[in-house]
């Protein structure tokens, strides 16, 4: 069975508009980091980054899971009815979330010293797990808006850009940075709400006790392992931070950042096809393998390049981010690029993996392999600082390619 010139059609219109939209994202940290270290310093920064983590943590457990099985969901669903309940169901159990992790939350913010000198910056970051409510980037994906997903993107990204630049203008304005981020999220959640109503007729129903747990279950096992992947990645500043200084982790998050930048086409490339894979998959396995080998091959193509070109400019890209420590950033740039190279190998399997809907493997592999990172971590980044970091995000990657190939395999050859 051969690839339709309708799915490439889907590929390449959805990749323009991503990657637009994207590349806008892309284009907003080049401009603003500079910006902020320059305004309210690496030490500031580097205790925004911190408040960042750990508000985006708890963002987490609001989104639950619902960027995959979510958009599993939807892509599965016949009826207009069946998408309104499950778009509602989640916005109820989200809602519920939040207030439940925002009262343990200030319950703990009595309790550790940490929080309560930095409380004004905790508070403010709140924002950011309660814009999780309406972030429904995953609704738009599943019901295949891609136009609108590129369009919220980028006004969220507009928003944030432009609220930087008019409220960051001192020092202690530092307490407003991820505010200003969870607003541009709350924004253009407003935004995705009018566009779905307009693709599907929500109807807001009663929600019960077990209703909600049956949410909480069915998405359980990708909830694991989103906030597994989170700690593998977004809490390693929180870690270095007990070892080195606020200007370190500023470094440090500085070129996570270009790494995370770099690392996008890849979550691009998934959210783009998931829901089209998912959908393919239920009538022909090897039509959407098939259909992920005629696209892959561009997402490759263009990384090559971009990892060349990084390569080849990588000191004036250094320079526009941080003026100091230079011969640190280097080096961390260095093992950045070999990390991306690693990444190639596990993002067309995990998107299999996702499609088939093997979550209970998938919970497995990315709750064992952030453990491992996180305590590899600790250990690394208090003998090898920064650099001890990057040896662990480069040691997680690769475990990720073996176990994620090696459970593929095992599934394939059990389903034969």
């Amino acid at each position: 069975m051969n690839v339709s010139s309708k799915d490439l059609k889907y590929f390449f219109s959805g990749s323009a508009f991503l990657g637009v939209s994207s590349l806008y994202g892309l284009v907003i940290p080049v401009i603003i980091i500079p910006y902020l270290i320059k305004v309210i310093g690496l030490g500031n920064y580097g205790l925004s980054v911190v408040a960042f983590s750990t508000t985006f943590f708890l963002s987490l457990i609001i989104d639950y899971g619902y960027a995959i099985s979510g958009v599993n969901s939807l892509s599965k669903s016949r009826t207009d009815s069946e998408k309104s309940a499950i778009i509602i169901k989640a916005l109820y159990t989200k809602a519920i979330l939040f207030f439940s992790i925002s009262l343990l939350f200030l319950l703990l913010m009595t309790l550790i010293p940490y929080l309560r000198v930095h409380a004004t910056l905790f508070l403010l970051s709140l924002l950011i797990p309660f814009s999780s409510i309406l972030n429904l980037n995953w609704a738009l994906q599943g019901l295949q808006l891609i136009k609108g997903l590129s369009f919220v993107t980028i006004l969220n990204k507009t928003i944030y850009l432009f609220g930087i630049f008019f409220m960051i203008k001192n020092p202690e304005d530092y307490i407003y940075i991820n505010f200003i981020f969870g607003a541009g999220i709350l924004i253009s959640g407003f935004i995705s709400l009018f566009l779905i109503k307009r693709k599907v007729n929500l109807r807001w129903v009663g929600f019960s006790f077990n209703e909600l747990l049956i949410e909480i279950e069915g998405s359980a096992h990708y909830f694991v392992s989103n906030i597994s992947v989170y700690i593998s990645t977004s809490l390693y500043p929180i870690i270095l931070s007990l070892f080195a200084t606020n200007e370190i982790v500023g470094v440090f998050a500085a070129v996570e950042k270009i790494y995370n930048v770099m690392r996008a086409p890849f979550s691009i490339y998934i959210n783009l096809m998931l829901p089209r894979i998912s959908e393919m998959i239920e009538k022909s396995k090897h039509q959407a393998v098939r259909l992920i080998k005629k696209t892959y091959f561009f997402v490759v193509l263009f990384m090559l390049i971009a990892l060349f070109l990084v390569w080849n400019f990588q000191q004036p890209i250094i320079a526009y981010f941080v003026e100091d420590y230079m011969v640190l950033s280097t080096r961390l740039l260095h093992l950045a690029l070999l990390g991306l190279v690693i990444v190639i190998f596990n993002c067309p399997v995990y998107l299999l993996l996702l499609a088939m809907d093997e979550k209970k493997a998938i919970m497995r592999t990315f709750l064992s392999i952030p453990l491992i990172g996180m305590l590899t971590c600790l250990l690394a980044a208090k003998f090898y600082g920064a650099e001890g970091v990057f040896y662990t995000v480069l040691f997680v990657e690769l475990l990720y390619v073996i176990s994620l190939q090696w459970l593929y395999y095992r599934i394939a050859k059990n389903t034969k």
